[in-house]
């Protein structure tokens, strides 16, 4: 019975199908069939000195004291802060401008008004949003360390997976059960929240652009009014002291038109620097278009671990059979540098996802910065 098997009985159920044997070259075509200029700004990006910075301070290892901490008490709790300490500093490095500096700005302006709390809103889920690419960051580590026996043991192994020995079988079901032991590391639900904030900022955003847009045209042709009624005024004023021969009436009249008409010019300006200010956040909230790339890369991963997981369950289920085992190692040698090319994608993108949201805090900061200094 055992000589009939096929890798098809290996299969995970319908409910959990393993993903493609290649997903990535799913993206590869979407994208080649795209415009090539994304694909010549997608390089130009990650080769830009900013991604280049964030990358290098993203992956720079913990201090030497944290791993001091770590060789002098080993429980799970002591690694765990010593992770979220490391995690703080990072975070405070990457994220520009940082979360004091913002504060600091937004204490300067009106704190009730409501385009004062959209950009606070703003800075919040763009804050949350690095705070969630940088654990995710450390996900990508332990899926590492969690396929690295596995890909040791595949180096290790003949290419030839039916012709491995009984030992070699062995070692490879007793990697299975470690590796099965491990929860999968991409059960990650928080980007799909993320990916509704900044939904709905973008919808509140756009619905007082509008209203910004009204306002102006109003102040607009309210100037024009004020300039026309300006001009009517002082004509009847010349007719009115030519006949009454009095100068009175000209001081009257002409004040109108002084009062008006910079009383509109000033409300018309501030309405186009809150406009401004609005097209800064609106242009923030286009960082949720990474955000969805790397939901999708997320998605597709968590799918990976648990087709492998499920294979492997399956071949544990059959003991130390040699055919179940060796079906198992030559589907993990095809998915290997599948998985491997989705891990790396994962990270680019999440270094792109930090420089986005740190070119849109600069900007917004700096737009309100300037309508505060008028």
């Amino acid at each position: 019975m055992l000589e009939c098997l096929s890798f098809n009985t290996l299969t995970p159920s319908a409910r959990n199908p393993p993903p493609p044997l290649s997903p990535y070259s799913q993206a590869n075509s979407t994208q080649e069939s795209s415009s090539p200029n994304v694909s010549r700004e997608f390089d130009r990006a990650i080769q830009a000195p900013s991604y280049n910075d964030i990358r290098t301070m993203i992956q720079t290892p913990p201090q030497p004291h944290h791993i001091e901490i770590q060789q002098v008490n080993n429980e799970d709790n002591t690694q765990e802060q010593d992770e979220d300490s490391h995690h703080r500093d990072i975070l405070t490095q990457v994220l520009q401008p940082n979360p004091n500096s913002v504060r600091e700005t937004l204490a300067k302006s009106k704190p009730e008004s409501a385009l004062t709390l959209l950009v606070s809103s703003y800075f919040d889920h763009s804050e949350t949003t690095s705070h969630r690419c940088l654990t995710l960051v450390r996900t990508v580590h332990r899926a590492r360390e969690m396929y690295n026996p596995l890909s040791k043991l595949l180096s290790e192994l003949p290419s030839d997976s039916s012709s491995l020995s009984q030992p070699q079988c062995d070692t490879a079901y007793d990697l299975f059960i470690q590796f099965n032991l491990h929860e999968n590391p991409f059960v990650f639900p928080y980007f799909h929240t993320i990916r509704d904030s900044f939904s709905d900022l973008k919808h509140q955003i756009q619905l007082d652009r509008r209203k910004c847009h009204h306002r102006i045209r109003l102040f607009r042709n309210a100037t024009i009014g004020c300039a026309i009624c300006g001009l009517a005024t002082v004509s009847i004023a010349v007719i009115t002291a030519v006949i009454v021969a009095t100068h009175a009436s000209i001081g009257f009249a002409a004040t109108i038109p002084l009062f008006c008409i910079p009383f509109q010019k000033r409300r018309k300006r501030k309405a186009l620097a809150r406009l401004k200010q609005l097209d800064a956040a609106e242009s923030g909230t286009f960082v949720v278009n990474h955000v969805n790339t790397i939901d999708s890369l997320v998605d597709r991963l968590q799918t990976v671990v648990e087709s492998d997981k499920a294979n492997m369950r399956f071949a544990l289920e059959k003991g130390r059979d040699r055919h179940p085992i060796q079906e198992v190692i030559k589907e993990l040698r095809k998915r290997q540098p599948v998985f491997e090319q989705l891990l790396k994608d994962l990270e680019q993108h999440i270094y792109l996802c930090f420089d986005t949201v740190n070119k849109a805090r600069g900007a917004l900061l700096n737009e309100i910065s300037i309508h505060q200094a008028e």
